[in-house]
């Protein structure tokens, strides 16, 4: 670390003028940061190296910013003066603050000193830190420029005085003056140092949670939160997150999300994400945006609300290779995910990548009644086995044409392998008799994606406004079957059938956004995008009837579907003092062509929609309080299956069935709220949806129950979340999610009504040096989807970890749902049908994970590939 007394005598030689502050500018969102974090800011966005001494740049010292852009140059040559501080910059590359203003250093010189020093190879070596010492005392130093050349300063009196040299990853070198030969330029060459450097992790004791006009971020790096966690783990414990036992995540327990990772939207089914999520360590975060309400600038598509997942922009040395292991005992079958994640950097190209597989067996026991108007009843019980192979890979490739200007290319394959084995006994109870049955059926499936993104990005000025272009192609291949034998007790043969359901998804889309930048804290944002879908579903039902299987025309049938989207928006983004304003417009065009080509049944929709949205945030004081007010209108497309007119027939009792008359639903959304420091927030909430996308349960045939995805007439929640993070101690800290809503539904003269509590607690403890514990307890009342009741959970789940290996490795043992608690039951009730349904999988697990980091090189930024197909993605299961 840099003494007062050192950098103040750096500034000595710096003499470069200060014409590159003054064109230079750093964004920042209104508010009172630590001057420390504002030197992170102008490192990362103006390229600089900062230099300073805690002794000089001390905690308490802050920076309150009333505008989003902040002149460079007004920054050091004003604010800095506030706390008597001064600057010069070194070979236009690093910035160093001082206390001491160039009039006083000039005061202590006397003599100088020239050098160039060199590696083992002859080569220059850059910026490598020249000190002049006395005894114990640094008196001198300075930093050799980008060709290893370097002149210090000397005092007046230069007895027994030492030159060391030293940079990272090389051997320092200490000479005596009496040993140097000083008649002309020093010539200093240092050796390779194989040593290993301890990872140092700094933890600033500060609020992590920033409420902005349409979001709320979750800082992770740099606080507790950035130790011991796996990313689902983050979300489970962000503001107005709500993530159940099988990793489901919504807002507010109510609203699905769309989850993004460095603006690639996550297109895996919910139970792969949430292993994916569980994969990514909190080390690897930079923080979490939650946006409960999206604007203009994104798609409307989506019932919900985004998380964008940021991940740290750097890697060390060249490369960075993390490794993953996970161990869960689920009861009497094992769970295990491996793989690897890896970037690398070479100049101008940047490479990234992961690969990944999943093994993944469970026992699931499964209860079902039906009790019929006529006092009949059918009753089964099935015993589940599930073989689960998953397997994951993505290659990320970005090269920088210029300073201001980046490719990239992206491929993301999955593909899995899923048995599942399914024995069912059950008894249909009916007047003076009763029919039994036994069912065994293997449920076989086998997904596969391929998509690629190529992307197109250029700063137009140093205020990083920008222009993008950004094209995708998604490919997905589901080969989906179900192999029926049904066995009765008095039947002289079983009953064989068998439900193919291929389908296959092309999604082509490309989009173009320009982000124009302006002093003064305003922006304009514009864009379009067009989207071509291409399905193609196939719902084929056999009977082997005298040894052949026939075709049963009746449960079969193909579905061809096509659908463009032509879209385009603009935002503008303001902020006059301390209150801030963003609203939107965006437009879109939707022209559906669907067609049945067994029952010559067609799709035929073409509307177009706007979609309004404004965000209103007033600051209160410097504390980082506020008052939000926003409002935001949404769209729900129908998933290309439901609109499917087929029709699945699961056994004699169940049947799943598409529906071509099925309407997108709109949602329009209001929200306001108040956040204090420290990130306790309170919101309220009101959505009113027309045309509600919802599952209804009916009976058909009197016998037969069928699941179908419907329009309610309308559909209305309202309610209020709130937020507690508390730190009791510098190694204790508690937060609480807490949420309280309202859902009414109506369907004919069907009123459904439902009020919904639901809270978690997360307490986070270090224990001395030896390791971190995670207890997390979670609660949520019963709840109504359709006229589908779900039953109240309660989960709970605990998690030791500890860094090994000198800060490279982790282990952490984790049980889940220690009081075994968790389950699914549901209850439907329609026209005098009563249906429960109780399953139970192996929730209460013990796990152990470990993973190890290998880094070596350079540090270098992460380039990021956007996506432009994301929403549609979401449909294609």
């Amino acid at each position: 670390m840099f003494t007062r007394s050192i950098l103040s005598l750096i500034i000595t030689f710096v003499g470069l003028q200060f014409c590159l502050a003054q064109v230079r500018h750093i964004r920042l969102e209104p508010g009172t940061y630590p001057l420390k974090n504002v030197f992170d800011m102008i490192q990362s966005q103006c390229g600089y190296t900062v230099f300073y001494s805690d002794e000089i740049v001390m905690e308490d010292m802050t920076l309150t910013v009333d505008s989003k852009q902040i002149s460079l140059d007004y920054l050091l040559n004003k604010k800095l003066k506030d706390y008597h501080l001064a600057y010069q910059f070194l070979d236009k590359k690093i910035l160093v603050i001082s206390d001491l203003p160039p009039s006083t250093l000039e005061q202590m010189r006397a003599d100088k000193i020239e050098g160039q020093i060199s590696d083992i190879k002859n080569q220059p070596l850059p910026y490598a830190t020249v000190r002049v010492l006395k005894g114990d005392s640094i008196i001198g130093v300075t930093v050799a420029n980008e060709l290893g050349r370097f002149n210090i300063a000397l005092p007046i009196d230069q007895r027994l005085l030492l030159l060391e040299v030293s940079s990272l990853g090389y051997k320092s070198v200490r000479k005596s003056f009496g040993d140097l030969d000083r008649t002309g330029k020093l010539k200093l060459t240092l050796d390779n140092d194989n040593t290993v450097l301890e990872t140092v992790t700094i933890t600033e004791n500060r609020s992590p949670y920033v409420r902005q006009a349409d979001r709320m971020i979750v800082n992770v790096e740099g606080t507790m939160l950035a130790n011991g966690l796996s990313t689902l783990d983050l979300l489970q414990r962000s503001p107005n997150l709500w993530v159940d036992h099988n990793g489901n995540i919504r807002i507010r327990g109510n609203q699905s999300v769309i989850v993004m990772i460095d603006d690639i939207i996550q297109r895996m089914s919910a139970e792969q994400l949430a292993e994916y999520l569980r994969s990514i360590p909190s080390e690897n975060i930079k923080r979490i945006e939650i946006i409960s309400n999206p604007g203009a600038e994104y798609e409307a598509q989506g019932l919900g609300g985004i998380v964008k997942i940021v991940m740290k922009k750097g890697t060390s040395d060249g490369f960075k290779v993390i490794l993953l292991a996970r161990y869960i005992q689920n009861v009497k079958d094992p769970y295990f995910n491996g793989g690897t994640l890896f970037d690398y950097k070479n100049k101008r190209l940047y490479l990234s990548g992961a690969i990944a597989y999943t093994k993944d067996n469970q026992r699931y026991k499964t209860d079902y009644s039906i009790q019929y108007p006529d006092d009949s009843k059918y009753l089964s019980n099935t015993q589940r086995f599930k073989d689960l192979n998953s397997y994951n890979a993505r290659l990320t490739a970005n090269y920088e044409i210029a300073k201001n200007q980046n490719i990239g290319l992206q491929t993301i394959w999955t593909n899995s392998k899923s048995d599942q084995d399914f024995h069912t006994n059950n008894a249909h109870h009916i007047k003076g008799d009763t029919l039994y049955k036994t069912t065994d059926n293997v449920w076989k499936n086998r997904p596969t994606m391929v998509n690629s993104t190529f992307n197109y990005s250029l700063k137009i000025d140093t205020l990083e406004s920008s222009f993008k272009v950004i094209a995708d192609y998604l490919y997905n291949d589901n080969r989906e079957s179900n192999h029926y034998r049904m066995t009765a007790p008095n039947s002289p043969a079983p009953y064989i059938y068998q439900n193919l359901s291929p389908s296959t998804t092309h999604i082509y889309s490309i989009q173009a956004d320009l982000n124009k930048k302006y002093q003064k804290d305003f922006s304009v944002a514009t864009g379009v995008k067009y989207v071509r879908t291409k399905r193609n579903n196939t719902v084929e039902r056999n009977n082997f009837i005298e040894d052949n299987w026939q075709l049963d025309s009746l449960y079969s049938n193909q579905f061809i579907y096509n659908e463009d989207l032509i879209m385009g928006y603009f935002t503008l983004d303001k902020k006059i003092n301390n209150f801030s304003i963003k609203a939107g417009l965006r437009a879109e065009q939707t022209f559906i062509d669907g067609l049945s080509v067994t029952s010559s049944e067609k799709v035929k929709q073409n509307y177009l929609n706007l979609f309004p949205s404004i965000f209103l945030l007033q600051n209160i004081g410097k504390k980082g309080a506020s008052i939000h007010l926003n409002y935001g209108k949404r769209v729900r497309r129908p998933s290309f299956k439901d609109l499917n007119p087929y029709t699945l027939q699961i056994d004699d009792f169940v049947l799943i069935q598409g529906n071509v008359n099925l309407q997108p639903e709109y949602i329009h959304r209001i929200e306001t709220g108040i956040t204090l420091k420290k990130g306790i927030s309170v919101d309220l909430f009101y959505s009113n949806t027309q045309d509600k996308i919802v599952q209804f349960t009916t009976q058909v045939n009197n016998r037969q129950i069928k699941y179908q995805s419907i329009n309610f007439k309308n559909g209305k929640d309202y309610g209020s979340s709130a937020f507690f993070p508390f730190t009791i101690n510098s190694s204790w800290r508690v937060q609480s999610n807490l949420s309280f809503f309202k859902s009414e539904f109506e369907y004919g003269n069907i009123n459904l009504s439902q009020k919904v509590f639901e809270g978690s607690l997360f307490n986070f403890l270090k224990v001395s040096k030896l390791f971190d514990v995670n207890l997390y307890l979670s609660y949520r009342t019963a709840s109504y989807i359709g006229n589908t009741k779900y039953a109240d959970q309660f989960y709970s789940s605990v998690m030791f970890s500890r860094g090994i290996l000198n800060g490279k490795g982790k282990i952490t043992l984790q049980a889940n749902d220690l009081f075994n608690t968790a389950r699914e039951r549901e209850f439907s009730s329609y026209e005098g049908t009563i249906i429960n349904f109780y399953q139970k999988r192996p929730t209460r697990t013990f796990g152990l994970s470990f993973t190890y980091t290998i880094t070596k090189g350079k540090k270098f930024e992460d380039k990021k590939i956007i996506q432009s197909n994301d929403e549609q993605r979401k449909r294609v299961n």
